[in-house]
């Protein structure tokens, strides 16, 4: 007997060992990829027949080569788990027919499936703590991907989703539509920092990275995939920030309706939504239902308190007047950081996600599909009036600069619209500076403290990189919104 075990698992191991040189799980993993994106190619109206088609036949190309190197993987698995056994009929050692009779009992399998878990597991988390993860940080496994790949294939998905879970869940009754919070600035202005402490005031309801993929139905999508029991190790985001993200993490993903409803307003930039002409009746009310079911979600999920829908989106910095318009109660709250520093992180920001798009497709496509486009070969910058995209070059320092000129140009705009909120003062004095904003929109912080959201070191950065006219230009216009800032009280 000891002999047929012995011979028995040295069949195992050759079976594991086929399998493993042969790459079956990266092989299933290309298939299942194959077939995602032919679906999301033929689901995708943004692409005509012809494009579709071609996509199709890619993928099922694609099939046919994975289902051979499938095959090949089991037939070279087979053949090593056949050597040790019918070696050791061929020396006599231990007929082949008793080896089988033994692999084939339930004890057996039992035991030798439940020991192999254990070693894998063990050599898996062995392998993960040897490694930094600064390679990806989307943590989105084969299976993962394909999920969100069929989410974002069609808007038709995404309404469908939210048609479903008002059938299934029912329809909120909370009113969050009627006063909203919108964070906004450019990119890399310390929204995410702002989103992250008012997400700890008991009140606020905001989007979580739990929502990821279906987002339009937040509350029957966490109770599908798993609830509080689904999770994922708290990592740092692609940014390289320090900032780390959990699925209980505040995000922006509002702009996956803005880009369902307004998809003309991306080109090879993005226009600005105007108070009027761009007016959507169908696309409001569907943005206010979802904010209510985002607040239900919240409560759902343990916020009783939660009232007040609040989302950071870069790209509402393009739409102050539209918002106004739509929402009248709502509060804008615009984060300003100075323009030396808040240009140089977008050009570092930029540089970076050129290098992540070139490494990661599926870093580039998710970005596309929550409609981020702020950096890397995605970047559509937003047209704000007077910027010219071909004036400076994207991969310099003036690029940035520029941009933030005009962008906070046209802020300064529409300054009686929103409320300022100073980097600098929230790196000075948190506790007073957020208490402030509070009152300003309307929330009671209650006992939250703010301190630990914010950096305190002074935001500095070298300033001889820029174009002297052009810093002279940033500089005036932040002045101005440092005035404005500091008697924000008279635009609340």
């Amino acid at each position: 007997m000891i002999l047929e075990i012995l011979i028995s698992l040295l069949a195992v191991a050759g079976f594991g060992f086929g399998l493993w040189a042969t790459r079956l799980v990266s092989a299933a993993q290309k298939a299942m990829q194959d077939t995602m994106s032919g679906v999301s190619a033929m689901l995708d109206s943004d692409l005509d027949d012809d494009a579709k088609e071609v996509a199709a036949r890619r993928a099922g190309l694609g099939l046919i080569a994975g289902a051979f190197r499938i095959f090949v993987s089991f037939a070279v698995a087979l053949g090593a788990a056949a050597v040790p056994i019918f070696g050791a009929d061929l020396l006599g050692i231990a007929a082949s027919a008793d080896v089988f009779a033994l692999m084939l009992r339930l004890d057996y399998i039992v035991i030798v499936s439940v020991v192999a878990i254990v070693v894998g597991e063990v050599i898996r988390r062995r392998r993960k703590s040897g490694t930094s993860d600064t390679a990806s940080d989307n943590q989105y496994s084969s299976g993962d991907q394909s999920v969100h790949i069929f989410a974002f294939s069609s808007p038709s998905v995404l309404k469908g989703a939210s048609w479903i879970e008002d059938r299934f869940i029912g329809k909120p009754d909370q009113t969050a539509s009627d006063t909203p919070i919108f964070i906004t600035s450019l990119a890399r202005g310390g929204t995410t920092a702002f989103l992250n402490a008012m997400h700890n005031i008991p009140d606020v309801a905001t989007h979580l990275y739990r929502d990821m993929p279906f987002l339009t139905s937040p509350t029957l999508w966490n109770r599908l995939a798993g609830g509080e029991k689904r999770a994922v190790e708290r990592h740092e985001r692609a940014h390289g920030d320090g900032l780390e993200i959990d699925l209980d993490t505040p995000e922006a993903f509002e702009e996956v309706i803005w880009k369902m409803y307004w998809p003309e307003k991306y080109r090879d930039g993005i226009d600005l939504w105007r108070s009027e002409d761009d007016r959507k009746p169908d696309a409001e009310r569907f943005l206010g239902h979802h904010m209510d079911k985002l607040v239900q979600a919240r409560q759902r999920q343990g916020r009783s308190e939660a009232r007040r829908y609040c989302s950071k989106n870069n790209a509402n910095i393009g739409r102050i007047p539209y918002l106004r318009a739509a929402f009248p109660e709502g509060k804008i709250v615009v984060v300003v950081r100075r323009p030396e520093t808040h240009a140089a992180s977008l050009f570092r920001q930029h540089h970076n996600f050129l290098k992540r798009h070139q490494e990661d497709a599926f870093v580039q496509r998710y970005m596309r599909d929550i409609g981020h486009f702020e950096f890397g070969q995605l970047h559509k910058p937003i047209l704000f009036p007077g910027f010219t995209p071909d004036t400076y070059d994207p991969v310099s320092e003036d690029y940035w600069l520029n941009y933030w000129i005009k962008a906070f140009a046209h802020v300064l705009h529409h300054k009686d619209d929103c409320v300022f909120v100073l980097q600098d003062d929230l790196r000075i004095n948190a506790q007073n500076t957020m208490q402030r904003i509070c009152l300003e929109v309307g929330l009671d912080p209650k006992s939250t403290q703010f301190e630990g959201f914010f950096h305190s070191r002074p935001d500095e950065t070298n300033t001889d990189v820029y174009s002297p006219g052009l810093l002279a230009e940033a500089e005036q216009i932040y002045k101005e919104l440092q005035f404005v800032a500091s008697s924000a009280p008279e635009h609340a």
